[in-house]
């Protein structure tokens, strides 16, 4: 069941796409997209359209089976009421006549009433009872008396609407500036957004009487090639801008795109340079480079630099000296071990060395020789005065005791 659904309302949706065509009212002006009900209708076909304002002549420009679905405006669509025959050709280049006629006795009305208004256009139904008038101001004006007296002068329903001064230069069809008739009365149908560096991109002198059209606004043509001048400009200095180079600081004087060549100019000498866009683009950035990025990225390093020259004191540097010869070292001979005496007594020390009978003790403690004690206690001392002092008796006789051994 819901498969079926899906189906129909593709089918209704395929069966509406194929029932729009493309039908434009006007030279190059807009499309409108509308309602063949059921005529089988081709490019160039010329129908008669019903719309709120009447019966309008106009040429199909896109066929159904050429309509784009997401492309299509979304709201109610006129509906196309038959193919124009001989008598509607012939209604419709009445009114255009009739149109330029009544475009001059308006604007006569509107310049006795406001010198600003200037009358773009008028144009007419194919029955003439409704028109359509459009007019420009150089600021917005309440335009209701306009609508009322047109009324009256033109016997028909006036509708007015203010438009720009592009969109009067496009209804009056006029010769530019180029020698041809403007491009927006043949084939625009958009107005592009033009600026004053669209002309500068393309190396044109700011000059507005040599960069704007008949309407008074820039040339609609500055876009039409911008594009390709920025490509072949790529990434070169701009016109005044200040560059640094090995011969000294420099002044861009021109950029010619189309030849790829650069002037510059030197400061210091005065001197006049050109130079290949190519051998330029190698070596901006290397050897040529903005005096922008030397003031804000090399400046600040060369101070530091000049500071630290400025508190350099000393350096100081190790000086290599050749390494001593390290002396030689002899082999020490081992001292032989002192023999250990175990005795009772210092007697029998004497008599074990006398002997020779001695007992070797490696691991006891070598004993201090005292030298100066023997025998001084049981010595008779000298005095001063030639006196002898004798030693007591106690002495004498372990003195004469150790001597008869």
């Amino acid at each position: 069941m819901h498969t079926h659904h899906i189906e129909v309302c593709n089918a209704r949706q395929t069966h509406m796409n194929d029932d729009i065509v493309g039908i434009r009212f006007i030279e190059a002006g807009p499309i409108s997209y509308c309602s063949p009900e059921g005529i089988d209708l081709g490019v160039g076909d010329y129908v008669v359209v019903r719309t709120d304002r009447g019966e309008r002549l106009g040429w199909v420009v896109i066929s159904a089976d050429q309509v784009i679905a997401g492309t299509l405006p979304q709201g109610p669509r006129s509906i196309v009421d038959r193919i124009a025959d001989g008598e509607d050709v012939q209604a419709w280049e009445y009114s255009k006549e009739r149109a330029k006629e009544d475009r001059g006795r308006a604007q006569a009305l509107a310049a006795r009433n406001d010198s600003r208004v200037r009358v773009a256009s008028v144009v007419y139904d194919l029955s003439g009872s409704i028109a359509e008038v459009t007019f420009t101001a150089p600021e917005r004006i309440e335009y209701r008396w306009l609508e009322q007296q047109l009324a009256d002068l033109l016997q028909a329903d006036v509708n007015v609407s203010q438009v720009g001064d592009r969109d009067r230069a496009k209804a009056a069809g006029a010769i530019d500036v180029c020698g041809r008739e403007a491009c927006c009365s043949t084939w625009m149908t958009e107005f592009p957004s033009i600026s004053i560096k669209m002309a500068k991109d393309q190396d044109l002198a700011p000059n507005p009487s040599k960069i704007s059209g008949v309407c008074g606004r820039l040339l609609c043509c500055l876009s039409f090639e911008v594009e390709a001048y920025r490509e072949l400009r790529g990434d070169l200095p701009k016109v005044g801008k200040r560059v640094t180079t090995p011969a000294g600081r420099a002044k861009v004087l021109s950029v010619n795109s189309l030849k790829q060549m650069v002037r510059l100019r030197f400061d210091e000498t005065g001197q006049i340079v050109e130079m290949s866009a190519d051998e330029l683009r190698q070596q901006y950035g290397t050897v040529v480079r903005p005096e922008e990025l030397e003031a804000t990225v090399e400046e600040p390093l060369r101070r530091q630099d000049r500071q630290r020259r400025d508190a350099f004191v000393g350096v100081m540097s190790p000086i290599e000296r050749p390494a001593a010869p390290r002396p030689v070292r002899t082999e020490r001979t081992e001292r032989p071990a002192t023999p250990v005496i175990t005795v009772d007594s210092d007697a029998d020390a004497v008599d074990a060395i006398a002997d020779g009978n001695t007992t070797e003790d490696p691991d006891a403690p070598r004993k201090r020789r005292r030298r100066g004690r023997r025998g001084g206690r049981g010595r008779n001392r000298t005095n001063a005065d030639g006196t002898v002092n004798e030693s007591p008796e106690g002495e004498s006789d372990s003195e004469g005791e150790s001597s008869e051994e």
